[in-house]
């Protein structure tokens, strides 16, 4: 079970919502507000292993896998200073076409690490990158 869940509907295809989903893994910056630097350093099909640059100096890699059946992009964690886990970003359509994104942040406090963030940060960051998204997907679908 996700530690912090937090869906929203999007006025959008789902085929948008998908192109912005990956987008997502190889232009964090774009999703990610306070993403100073982001490097692809492995490329494998339909996975990336990225390392990313946050403001303080922390620095961690990720793997990240899309799964274009199950509408899923999975970020795991692989050496983050703090914590270990996993973010699942899903797209759901209804059988009526509805669109509803979804993000799912599972992160623990690694073995002899203490969490020193505020308490409703994490969630505060989830939601916050979910409404990110939602807008860039209906920025584009009402662009074009």
């Amino acid at each position: 079970m996700p530690t912090h869940r937090v869906s929203s509907p999007v006025d959008a295809s789902p085929d948008t919502v998908w192109a912005v989903l990956l987008d997502k893994m190889e232009h964090p910056q774009r999703y990610i507000e306070d993403a100073l630097d982001a490097e692809i350093l492995d490329r494998d099909d339909g996975s990336v292993v990225r390392q990313l640059v946050l403001p303080g100096g922390v620095s961690f890699c990720e793997h990240i896998a899309s799964d274009a059946a199950a509408r899923t992009i999975t970020f795991t964690l692989l050496d983050h200073p703090v914590y270990e886990g996993t973010v699942v970003n899903l797209l759901q359509v209804s059988p009526a076409g509805g669109v509803e994104l979804v993000f799912e942040l599972d992160w623990r406090v690694r073995l002899g690490c203490e969490d020193i963030r505020d308490p409703e940060e994490l969630p505060g960051l989830i939601r916050s990158s979910v409404m990110h998204t939602r807008r860039i997907a209906e920025a584009l679908e009402n662009r074009g």
